[in-house]
């Protein structure tokens, strides 16, 4: 969100005419509710007393009947409701707009909201004029609790964390908001995986930070001649938006020759398949004293398909893979 403001010279103004002039210029870019930074309402637990303490923060919260405004909140200490007998139970922790102060000192409540219990039970409403801090998962008969923050996750993607001018933080596991309500060259940062993304101006995402590495899906193979080989190792793939880097060590037994094309491993799930095969060149040993190069490469089906020239004892593998056009198109 963006706006203009003109202050008028000899007037003066109060803490609500802060709050909106922040509102208008603070780049919520499509988020309803933003949080002063990723510090903000931290939660911790105490078991033995059954109470969730809750830190000061700020967020700047959509109002229901449109527009939204700053609000701050020196904590509280909430104590968790007994647990059900009969089933488990999903509460929720949110800091509440109560009061809407003309010279800017809005009030908030730190609340939790019981959910109902359930065999599968599910979090309440967030309620209109609020925040959603975390879940309290209550175990039926039990004294004790799980706590998960939330802030930016689940049904809760209309919240973020200002990290910047013009940049938002979010923890989405890279799946972030539709670049249509983004700003032309604004920022999200994306807390789960350490990335930031930047809104093209062709409508798209883009990101020179690596994602995180993920385990690829390691598999047997056939040699030349049939003999079944047990593939062992541990092979890593992450991407951005420039390229795939893959990583790890592959060994086979027995070694047998292999100059065929084998797929000793699968890319993992949630990294982009490469539209055309892409090729590059590994390390790789041929026994205990010999080595040489081998060819490897990203299919487009989501195998990782490897090659020699002779009998393969290990493959070390530490390769990256252009994002070009020819691949990516």
């Amino acid at each position: 969100m963006a706006g203009f403001a003109w202050f008028q010279e000899g007037v003066t103004y109060g803490g609500n005419d802060l709050a909106n002039f922040n509102s208008l210029n603070i780049p919520r870019i499509g988020m309803t509710h933003l949080f002063a930074s990723t510090s903000e309402f931290l939660l911790n637990s105490d078991q033995a007393a059954r109470t969730v303490s809750v830190g000061a923060g700020n967020a700047l919260i959509g109002l229901a009947a449109g527009g939204a405004t700053w609000a701050w909140s020196p904590g509280a200490t909430v104590a968790v409701p007994t647990a059900s007998s009969v089933n488990p139970r999903k509460d929720l922790i949110v800091a509440r707009l109560t009061t809407l102060a003309a010279d800017g000192t809005n009030g908030v409540a730190i609340e939790i909201i019981p959910g109902t219990p359930a065999a599968t039970p599910v979090a309440p409403a967030r309620p209109d004029n609020a925040v959603a801090l975390g879940w309290i998962d209550v175990p039926k008969s039990m004294t004790t609790f799980t706590l998960t923050v939330t802030r930016y996750q689940g049904q809760y993607r209309d919240q973020a964390a200002l990290a910047g001018r013009n940049a938002i933080a979010v923890d989405w596991a890279g799946q972030l908001p539709t670049a249509s309500t983004v700003n032309v060259g604004a920022v999200v940062y994306d807390v789960g995986t350490n990335q930031r993304w930047i809104r093209k101006s062709d409508g798209t995402w883009f990101t020179a930070d690596p994602g995180p590495w993920k385990t690829c899906a390691i598999q047997g193979v056939q040699a030349n001649d049939g003999t079944n080989i047990t593939v062992t190792g541990t092979l890593y793939l992450r991407e951005s938006s420039n390229v795939w880097e893959l990583s790890g060590q592959l060994n086979f037994s027995p070694s047998k020759d292999i100059d065929k094309l084998v797929v000793p491993a699968l890319m993992p799930a949630g990294v982009t398949r490469p539209t055309q095969n892409t090729y590059g060149s590994t390390g790789q040993s041929y026994g205990t004293t010999n080595g040489g190069v081998g060819r490897i490469a990203l299919m487009a089906n989501g195998g990782i398909e490897f090659g020699a020239d002779t009998s393969v004892a290990a493959v070390y593998i530490n390769e990256s893979f252009s994002k070009s056009p020819w691949n990516t198109a």
